[in-house]
């Protein structure tokens, strides 16, 4: 975001789609160029290294679902995946609409002018961009020292994610303090990264 705002303020409102659209097209090269399915099809991977990686994967006796072999009448009819996607889009419509809206609701209610403020605009993301790794080697380490089940773990980490961004999303609309409601919102969308790498 403060790059955006960089590049709105310097060149005009096209050049951040210009520039993110080429960082992705680069990315795109280089992760074609650079990735592979397996190990054995790395051309520069040493055999050592082969062994250790397959070895450590153990032997797969799974083949890989096709369409056909798919079962997606029990995906239609599993409570546990409706109740991911009714989460994800609850999640993601907040989501999405706070992207749009931060900068007008600012604003209007502060006289804050928050979309020329790149860093400001960006902190909330920028904290759940630490977040969520952060989150994944929480969730990773109750797991895997059996303090939870990893069905509990993503029962806590999306209720308690979205509880608590819920709760912060609120003391934002009812503030009227500009710190205070950049704070909670920043906390507010922090605490939806736990939600994400929790899953």
């Amino acid at each position: 975001m403060p790059v955006s705002a960089w590049l709105t303020e310097g060149i005009g409102w096209p050049a951040p789609f210009y520039f993110f659209g080429m960082v992705g097209v680069t990315w795109g090269f280089f992760w074609y160029w650079l990735a592979f399915e397996k190990p054995a099809t790395h051309p520069t991977i040493s055999a050592r290294e082969q062994q250790y990686i397959e070895e450590s994967l153990g032997k797969q006796r799974f083949k890989q679902p096709t369409f056909s072999t798919t079962p997606w009448r029990a995906f239609a009819t599993s409570m546990p995946v409706w109740a991911i996607v009714v989460a994800n889009i609850a999640r993601s419509w907040t989501f999405y609409l706070l992207i749009i809206s931060q900068p007008q609701y600012f604003k209007e209610v502060f006289e804050y002018d928050i979309a020329k403020s790149g860093t400001i605009s960006a902190l909330p993301h920028l904290v759940m961009a630490i977040i969520v790794p952060f989150g994944g080697q929480l969730a990773d380490y109750f797991r895997k020292n059996k303090i939870m089940s990893t069905t509990t773990v993503r029962k806590l980490f999306n209720c308690g994610g979205f509880g608590m961004e819920a709760i912060f999303l609120m003391v934002t609309a009812f503030s009227r303090d500009t710190r205070v409601a950049i704070t909670s919102l920043t906390i507010a969308v922090g605490f939806s990264g736990f939600a994400i790498s929790g899953k």
